[in-house]
Parts: C-alpha cells; structure tokens; sequence
C-alpha cells in the first residue's frame, strides 16, 4: 500500500476511534495549581485515580499551572495534587458523562507528608462546556418508580422533552405495536429525530427511527441527554442526543436480583370493560459485575426477562338487529335507492327483502351482536396482547498498558 494512502486510512481510523471514544461514558476533569498567594505552580505532579477500578492517570501541569484529563471513565476520582516544599492536595470528584469537571487547587507551603483533603462536586452549571444538557444519574435510575423498567419513562420527564405525539409509531399504544414506549419529543420536534447512543455507538432503529436497544435498569450507569449546543461528535439532529451508560465492574463484585409482578386481583375494572381485564405481569432478573483481574480486568453482566398477557378494552361500532334484516330506520339519515337515477330515499329507511344481497347478508352475519342499545359505540370487547422480551448485557473493561 503507498505510505501516503496508508497514513491517511490510519488518521481515518484514528478520528474515528477518538470520535466513539469520546462520547462513550467519559468527561474531562480540569484545574489550575497555585501558591495561596495566586502565582501559578509549573511542573506539579497531578494524579487521577478512580475509586472503583483503582486506575489511575498522571500528568504535570503547563507552565500556567493549568493540567487535564481527557476522556475519564465516569465514576468517583481522588485528584492528588503533589509538590516539593508544599502539603498535597486531595480532592475528590464525581465524574458523570460529558462533564468538563473543574478541580483547581491552591497550594500550601510544607513537607509532602502533610495532606489536605478537599470534598467536592461536579457544579450544576458547567462552565466548562456551552452544551446544555440534562443528566439521569445512577441514583436516580435505580431508585425512581419507573414504569415497567423503561429508561426512555425517564427522558420524558427532563427540561424540555415530552411523551411525543400520540399516533407515534413508537408510543406503544398502538393496537398494532406491543413494544414499551420507546418515543420521546425533544425541543418540540418528531420523536425520530433524535440521537440515540449507547456508551457513546450509534442506538437508531432504522425502521421507526426511535432506540434500538433499551438495556435492564440494573445495566445503566447514567444517561445523559444533550437537548442544545450539542458537542460535535454527537450532532447530525434537530431533537436531542440521548446516550445511555451502561455499567462496568469493579475491583468489588457487587450484584442484584428483582422481581416485580403485577395481577388483575389488585387492579380496578376499566371504565369500558365488561369484566376485570386479564393482567398477568412478571419482571425478573439480576446483575453481576465485578474484577477478572484486580486493577486490570473488570466485567458487568445482566439479565431481565419480562413477561405480559394483558387484557385491552375496545369499544367499536356494529350493526344494530335492525339493520341486518335492511331496516335503517334507526338513523336519520335517508336511504336512498341506488338504482334509480334520480335520488329517490327507500321509504322508512327500509330496505325490501327482495333487494337484499344473499352474499351480502351472509358478511354481515359475521359481525358480532351488539352489546348495548346504542347505534354507534355498541360492542365492547376484550382483547388480550402478550408480550416477551429478554434483554442480556456483558461488558468487560480492560486496561492496556
């Protein structure tokens, strides 16, 4: 291969890789290093170690005193912060998605062995970062009473986003859709022109135009929406881009198990059901994840099965016992006769025997009789949908040296 295709295939590759990593579950953690007097501190070590993976990075700062991290796995840091003649500096720091943390120190005069520990958080406003986003945070995901597990039940709730329009092909209230909702509007536009990641890889179910895949609760980490000013390698949509975290493992194994169910014996009956609807609901599963190698090697693994049969109340028009045997007096609308060329209404709204098609009457004794007296709206019915998924996540993270 020439030298000059092969450099650029490989610059390729490399924005490429850059592009995906940088948009899958990271942020930056940032900060200035001085004297208590203001003067700026060159050559200070700074160390970045994450609590859970106990990895850990280190740079030194500019001659401004300023250093950064670059594409951190979310999580909680310790940033240590060490020169000769001063105390170190110990602060701590919840990364999230997309965050551009900022962790400035100023420095005291002493011996090395004496350490000052500082306890902080990521600030609500970024200043950092012009993006305007919203971010579903691990608390959230795994304490708030959503509605059948669904994470997309969450980004509906953010700044600035809604359900969608109610004929979405993706709001799963559809007759013909028995999929959960997956249909969120953001800033007002269709629910498909949003940006659908999953740790940062394209998330777009290209039929609908909606999320693909939606891993279990226990699988996501965070999610972060970005609904303005989006960053630029996650653009290309007038909605908003909505990237879901899932979980990695640790040098501890952690785990969990759930099982909701749901029975027609604790539910009302429906306003326009004749009985108690059937509703048998189970939603089971666990987690797992935790160190192949300790400070090296880590997985996270899931399963959530989900289990429906759900009775759904409908309410349709039917012909009357009248209008079977061609008696529409009934409705005040005339008849008219269609063979005559003039309009010429049958009289009485009735239809004679003789004019009756055979074959016609035959269809429409497949309707069914109507429930109630009414001349619209007349038969009510049941009808039961089912509904099983299985959803299976693994991830492993590995460090190379």
């Amino acid at each position: 291969m020439h030298p000059i295709r092969w450099s650029l295939n490989a610059l390729i590759g490399l924005l490429v890789f850059s592009a995906i990593a940088s948009a899958q579950g990271t942020g930056d953690i940032v900060g200035r290093v001085t004297d208590t007097s203001g003067g700026v501190l060159p050559a200070t070590t700074v160390t970045a170690e994450n609590a859970a993976t106990k990895i850990s990075r280190t740079t030194i700062t500019s001659e401004t005193g300023d250093y950064v991290f670059t594409l951190l796995p979310i999580g909680t840091y310790t940033v240590k912060i060490e020169l000769q003649g001063f105390q170190t500096v110990n602060s701590r720091v919840e990364l999230a998605t997309g965050d551009r943390a900022r962790v400035d120190a100023k420095m005291q005069l002493g011996t090395v062995s004496e350490t000052v520990l500082v306890i902080g958080e990521s600030p609500l406003l970024q200043t950092e970062s012009a993006t305007v986003s919203s971010l579903i945070d691990q608390k959230t995901v795994q304490d708030a009473p959503i509605p059948g597990r669904n994470i997309i039940r969450m980004v509906q709730l953010i700044p600035g986003a809604n359900e969608g329009a109610v004929s979405s092909l993706a709001n799963g209230t559809r007759p013909d859709e028995r999929r959960q909702t997956s249909s969120v509007s953001i800033n007002g536009v269709n629910d498909v022109l949003n940006n659908q990641l999953v740790d940062g890889m394209d998330n777009n179910e290209r039929s609908i135009g909606t999320v693909a895949i939606k891993p279990s609760i226990d699988a996501i980490a965070e999610v972060r929406v970005q609904t303005n000013m989006y960053t630029a390698e996650t653009g290309r949509t007038l909605g908003g881009v909505i990237n879901i975290i899932t979980k990695s493992g640790g040098n501890q194994f952690h785990g969990s198990g759930f099982e909701f169910g749901r029975h027609e014996r604790f539910d009302s009956r429906l306003f326009f059901a004749e009985g108690k609807p059937i509703t048998r609901q189970n939603q089971y599963g666990g987690s797992l994840g935790g160190p192949i190698k300790s400070n090296k090697t880590f997985f996270f693994a899931d399963y959530e099965g989900y289990r429906i049969k759900q009775g759904v109340p409908f309410l349709i028009t039917v012909p009357t016992v009248k209008m079977r045997m061609g008696d529409f007096s009934e409705l005040s609308t005339p008849i008219y006769d269609p063979i005559n060329a003039v309009r010429t209404p049958f009289p009485g709204n009735v239809i004679p025997a003789n004019r009756l098609d055979p074959i016609a009457a035959k269809y429409v004794a497949l309707y069914p009789m109507p429930t109630n007296g009414a001349l619209s709206n007349n038969y009510a019915f049941t009808n039961n949908r089912t509904q099983n998924n299985q959803a299976i996540d693994f991830r492993v993270d590995h460090r190379f040296d």
